[in-house]
């Protein structure tokens, strides 16, 4: 089973995250009414890759996240719950 693999089970684990974080950026984004094009044009991220994070497709990393969050003028707070 995929999911026995260490690497496979950590990518699976981190898609709820993904999505949380892509489904904020983008209520933002429309409450801001702007467009994807002008989320790309502040960041440099492609249209189409903009596109994609907002509809949970691929994983985007820490950075691409945090650019996209700073082109709202805001950023991620992280918490640790254990």
């Amino acid at each position: 089973m995929a999911l026995e693999n260490p690497d496979v089970k950590e990518a699976y684990n981190d898609i709820p995250v993904r999505k949380a974080l892509a489904a904020q950026l983008k209520t933002v984004r429309k409450a801001m009414q702007l467009t994807q094009q002008d989320i790309a044009l502040k960041t440099g991220i492609k249209k189409q890759n903009i596109s994609r994070i907002e509809n949970g497709l691929g994983s985007p990393n820490f950075s691409t996240l945090n650019r996209y969050a700073a082109a709202l003028g805001g950023s991620f707070v992280f918490q640790l719950n254990h």
